[in-house]
């Protein structure tokens, strides 16, 4: 009798594993047309920023292309993303280094727009994220430091080291361009914001060409 009970206990344990196994592979197969679908209902979402599309960290393409759709918002969306921190900067080698990446950044976007494809939102978009990241950074180098309160609205100030903006995530404006293709009026090499000995960022003289598109005169700036 104990017999019996010991092999009806086995045949209903294998027939269990067969109902979990096939149970297991309805619902791979539930979760993975879900998943297919997402992906593709996204892709429908961003079919104007393939160049974008899964590339960039977070979840800033969808945040940064709700203002797309309005000229000149983004642009004025990455001054003040810039802006916002770079007044906490004391007067030091961090600060002069991150007003140098202001400059590049709007060098790069023109060097985008003449030289590489995409849509002038999909580059903007890509320097958005780039400055929220960038800017985060800056705000967290600073709230490290003793704080020099030299500001009247309370906000914590300090100086940064120029050192701490060689490195990333300050240098992954160089990885922009790789987002891009190149067009066929391409120069022959492409552009960089490394000096010839290798420090960053290097002097630029920034753009007119965006100057004139973020408006900054008009904002008093």
């Amino acid at each position: 009798m104990t017999l019996l009970y010991i092999i009806l206990i086995i045949i209903a344990f294998i027939l269990w594993k067969i109902y979990r196994q096939k149970e297991d592979e309805k619902q791979a197969i539930t979760d993975e047309k879900f998943d297919a679908e997402r992906e593709a209902k996204k892709k429908e979402e961003f079919k104007d920023y393939p160049h974008l599309y899964g590339k960039l960290e977070g979840n800033w393409l969808e945040v940064f292309a709700m203002h797309a759709k309005n000229q000149g918002r983004l642009l004025r969306l990455m001054f003040y993303l810039m802006l916002g921190e770079e007044t906490k900067i004391d007067c030091s080698d961090g600060s002069i280094k991150y007003d140098d990446l202001w400059d590049c950044s709007k060098e790069l976007l023109e060097h985008l727009e003449k030289y590489h494809e995409g849509t002038i939102a999909e580059h903007e978009i890509a320097l958005c994220t780039y400055w929220q990241i960038a800017a985060t950074e800056v705000g967290e180098l600073i709230e490290k430091k003793p704080n020099t309160g030299s500001l009247s609205s309370d906000a914590h100030t300090a100086p940064i080291e120029g050192k701490e903006i060689e490195a990333e995530p300050f240098t992954d404006i160089e990885k922009i361009v790789s987002l891009f293709p190149k067009k066929a009026n391409h120069p022959a090499k492409e552009i960089t914001f490394f000096n010839v000995d290798g420090s960053f960022p290097r002097e630029s003289k920034g753009s007119d060409l965006i100057d004139k598109k973020i408006k900054i005169k008009e904002l008093g700036l």
